[in-house]
């Protein structure tokens, strides 16, 4: 019999099948639990480290990344879009008032110029005051 002086560290496993104990290198550990390859125990049963390999964790990361970002661009388009909405509706209730201001009917398919908007609308349109005040 032989026998071999070891100065260094190893990890002790136990075989799944046999149980038998067993010592590796750090370094083959680090290498066996990232690549999740497949050793044998020294009565030759196939081991390995469950789980996933580091290139399946980072390749999740990244789509979990993408999603996010993907989900990021959506909500800035959404909010993009709305505020360009309001603009546009502000713009049109500024010209709507800028018409009365000038005495011109707002409604559309009149434009008549009055000198007294409020009675002609009142008397000529009075659902056009109903109708702004339930949105309003």
């Amino acid at each position: 019999m032989r026998a071999q002086t070891f100065t260094g560290t190893l990890t002790v496993l136990d075989c799944s099948a046999c149980g038998m104990t067993f010592g590796v290198t750090p370094d083959f550990e680090r290498r066996a639990r990232a690549q999740r390859f497949t050793f044998l125990c020294p009565s030759g049963h196939k081991q390995w480290f469950p789980g996933k390999t580091t290139d399946d964790e980072l390749r999740e990361a990244r789509a979990r990344a993408d999603r996010l970002a993907t989900g990021l661009r959506a909500a800035r388009d959404q909010t993009e879009a709305a505020e360009r909405s309001a603009r546009a509706y502000r713009g049109h209730v500024t010209r709507l008032r800028n018409l009365i201001a000038k005495g011109v009917c707002p409604v559309a398919g009149c434009r008549r110029s009055f000198t007294n908007v409020r009675e002609h609308m009142a008397t000529q349109h009075p659902d056009f005051h109903a109708h702004e005040e339930h949105q309003a």
